[in-house]
């Protein structure tokens, strides 16, 4: 079967459970859509409301970038943010030694599906760099930031 190379998927709908203004966009390209990261994403996606309620939208965009396959599959996840006065963006890619930060390296060289679990090692990096960025312009926005006082001039006057 022929993966497509890039498959566009319809935002959620949207219930009143959802309280993010927009519903979370989610792309695959070069890669086979996957209910199981899509729903990891999403879920993700309604987490970053704690830190910022103001977010508008949310566009994620998941893709192996070519199909070399010398040291598996790389994986690219790019994450934009649009809340008020500002976007967010933050892309994120599995390196050799992303799955040694994984808990269960150990059990990935046994698992079948080994792919997942890099596409949603990649994933969480990626959302927990956003947020990360997100806290930072909640903070700056409510003026939560550090302001130094102006240190008080003097003058030297001669002995």
């Amino acid at each position: 079967m022929k993966i497509p190379v890039d498959t566009w998927l319809p935002p959620a709908p949207i219930d009143k459970g959802l309280t993010m203004k927009l519903p979370v966009e989610i792309r695959f390209r070069n890669l086979r859509r996957s209910a199981l990261i899509e729903d990891d994403i999403r879920q993700r996606a309604e987490r970053l409301n704690t830190y910022c309620g103001d977010i508008t939208s949310c566009r994620v965009l998941v893709e192996v970038p070519h199909r070399h396959h010398e040291k598996g599959n790389p994986f690219h996840v790019r994450i934009n943010l649009t809340v008020p006065d500002d976007d967010i963006a933050v892309t994120r890619a599995s390196t050799l030694h992303a799955s040694a930060k994984d808990e269960h390296a150990w059990v990935k060289a046994l698992e079948v599906d080994a792919m997942r679990i890099d596409v949603q090692l990649v994933v969480r990096e990626a959302f927990d760099a956003v947020r990360r960025r997100l806290q930072d312009y909640a903070r700056r926005r409510r003026g939560a930031v550090k302001a130094h006082e102006r240190g008080v001039r003097g003058v030297a006057v001669g002995v």
